[in-house]
């Protein structure tokens, strides 16, 4: 059982990363397009990816995160999983203010074409905390 939540976990994980990741850069991709009519159509798509797969895909890969943790005992015994839950919340905030640029053009430009940087760091951070475990 532990198995298969492991990489149910692994493959939510990646989902959830890669798809807050090109939701970012879709919304690069709007910020420079003149038609009006290609815009609303691109902001149409963004919000059903955003709220059909990103937010269900999320759910999956907390679900069987806590899963794994309670049953390893990594909340008892390890340290780095700690300094994980602080990205993951970064991470879901990043998916939040994504969510929101999608819907709203809450950012500046110069700020919108740079989030998916830090979605990339973060999510880079996670996977090195899981896999290494340095503390």
């Amino acid at each position: 059982m532990k198995n298969f939540f492991l990489t149910l976990h692994m493959i939510s994980m990646c989902l959830v990363i890669g798809t807050l990741f090109l939701q970012s850069l879709t919304v690069v991709f709007r910020l420079r397009l003149k038609n009006d009519t290609e815009i609303l159509g691109l902001k149409k798509t963004q919000a059903r990816i955003h709220k059909f797969i990103y937010y269900p895909i999320l759910g999956v890969t907390l679900i069987s995160g806590i899963f794994l943790a309670i049953n390893t005992g990594a909340f008892q015994e390890a340290s780095w999983i700690k300094v994980k839950m602080v990205l993951l919340l970064v991470l879901i905030a990043l998916g939040v203010m994504n969510g929101k640029q999608i819907s709203q053009d809450v950012l500046p430009k110069k700020y919108a074409m740079m989030v998916h940087i830090p979605i990339f760091i973060v999510g880079a951070g996670m996977i090195y905390l899981a896999t290494i475990k340095p503390f």
